[in-house]
């Protein structure tokens, strides 16, 4: 595991300076590493058109146990970049890997 990445929440609350109410105030959920997946050789000679989406849509995988349960409607925070959670798929089986599939948010 290579890359840190942060699990985030959004969520409303109020300013403690002003006293006002905040909406989409980002919560941090907690952190930990992962492996970004790669493009193997044969998805490039496959369809080289889809390189550049892939790089918009990364694949994270990370340890089956973490401090809480990963929730669809969290965000990632990765290298400057904020993505949106498309797809969770955790290995019942093994209990080895969660794969989170995450898009960027523009």
């Amino acid at each position: 595991m290579t890359e840190r990445i942060t699990f985030y929440s959004i969520s409303s609350g109020i300013d403690p300076k002003t006293h006002r109410q905040i909406a989409n105030k980002e919560q941090d959920e907690f952190s930990c590493w992962c492996e970004v997946s790669k493009l193997t050789v044969r998805e490039t000679v496959k369809a080289p058109s889809e390189m550049g989406f892939r790089k918009e849509t990364p694949v994270f995988l990370i340890a089956y146990k973490q401090q809480k349960e990963i929730q669809p409607e969290w965000r990632i925070k990765w290298r400057g970049k904020r993505y949106e959670i498309t797809g969770i798929d955790p290995d019942y089986q093994n209990k080895d890997l969660t794969k989170v599939t995450g898009q960027v948010i523009n």
